[in-house]
Formats: C-alpha cells, sequence, structure tokens
C-alpha cells in the first residue's frame, strides 16, 4: 500500500505488500521488499535496497546505495550517509548517524544516539584530500546508548559496547568495553552468545 502523499519515483521497483506512508519519499533505482514498511516523512535516495519484512522509521534517511537486509528496523530520526551495508535482522534505533561506508553485519543491535565516523582528518574548507576511512561492526555486536566510534575501527563478532563509551580502539570478539576511551572491561558469558 503506498499512500496517496508519498512520492514514489519507480513503483515497480516497491513490493505489492510494502507500505509506504504518508509523504515517504523513495527515489528511482530503490527496491522496497515484502511487508517492509516506510514511515511518514522518511527520505530514501536512489539505488538503495531495503529487504523484506523490515521497518524504516519516521524521518529517517538513507542517502545513496544505502543497503538493509531482511527483518531489519533503521529508527526514527536516524540517518545513513549512503553506500552502507546492513545486514539482516539489525536493529539501529533512534537518532543515530551511520557513516558512509560503514559495514554492520547481521543481528547488530545499537541504541539511541550512536555517532559514527569516517574521516581521520576533518578536512572541511581545506586542500587536502578527504579519505574515508569507515568501521566495521560484526555479527551480534551490541552497541548501548550514545556511544561514538572513530574512524577504521572494528568492533568485533558479539562484542558488548557500554552506554557513552568511545570506541577508538578495535574491539576484540565477545569483549565488553565501555568508558572515554572504552578499554576491555570482560568478555561475554556464553549464554548471552547467538546461538548459545
Amino acid at each position: 500500500m503506498i499512500h496517496q502523499t508519498a512520492i514514489i519515483e519507480e513503483r515497480d521497483m516497491i513490493a505489492k505488500t510494502a507500505i509506504i506512508r504518508e509523504y515517504a519519499i523513495v527515489r528511482k533505482g530503490t527496491r522496497v521488499g515484502d511487508r517492509t514498511v516506510v514511515n511518514p516523512f522518511a527520505h530514501i535516495e536512489e539505488n538503495c535496497h531495503i529487504g523484506s519484512d523490515s521497518f524504516v522509521g519516521t524521518h529517517a534517511n538513507l542517502r545513496r546505495e544505502t543497503i538493509i537486509g531482511n527483518h531489519s528496523v533503521f529508527g526514527t530520526h536516524s540517518q545513513s550517509e549512503g553506500k552502507n551495508s546492513i545486514g539482516s535482522h539489525v536493529t539501529i534505533h533512534t537518532c543515530c548517524h551511520i557513516a558512509q561506508g560503514a559495514a554492520i553485519e547481521d543481528f547488530v543491535f545499537i541504541a539511541p544516539f550512536f555517532m559514527g565516523a569516517n574521516v581521520r582528518r576533518i578536512t572541511h574548507g581545506r586542500s587536502i584530500p578527504k579519505l574515508l576511512d569507515a568501521y566495521k561492526i560484526k555479527y551480534g555486536a551490541r552497541i548501548g546508548v550514545s556511544v561514538t566510534v572513530l574512524p577504521r575501527i572494528t568492533i568485533g563478532r558479539e562484542a558488548l559496547v557500554g552506554a557513552g563509551s568511545l570506541v577508538t580502539k578495535d574491539v576484540p570478539d565477545y569483549a565488553i568495553v565501555f568508558g572515554a576511551p572504552a578499554t576491555i572491561r570482560g568478555s561475554v558469558p556464553e549464554d548471552e552468545r547467538i546461538g548459545h
């Protein structure tokens, strides 16, 4: 179902069972899968792909070439800067910023107010090359409220990053980290691991 106020540039790219709500904008080349819901005022730019049974929040913005898998949530007021790969069974909560080029694997949870960076030097207004150094969040990792991740960081498989952390170094698989800067404080218990 496509609401009459939604702007859809290529209707044949939208699954028949998808729901596009009021004033949402879906640009050309974008595919929206079966039973996926795009909420009011969401803006999805060109050549994005959203899988089946997913959810795009109110006022969310997906820039060019954002890919989201199946059964995933991209929250209200969240921003994907484009050319991102977001897996299946992922929750990216409210007010999160996903920097261009980020790779987020399946079963990742990101709490509200996440901020990811993808450049090591602020080049604004200067004649120096802008080099993207995106981050990667591996399978099943969980990230608490108000976490900042710096460029070129990998957060390991099923790692847990505590609220308010500033992640400046790679996080090993199954590690529990928190603080500013985030440091290893333990290991995720076996019974909290996916598939245990």
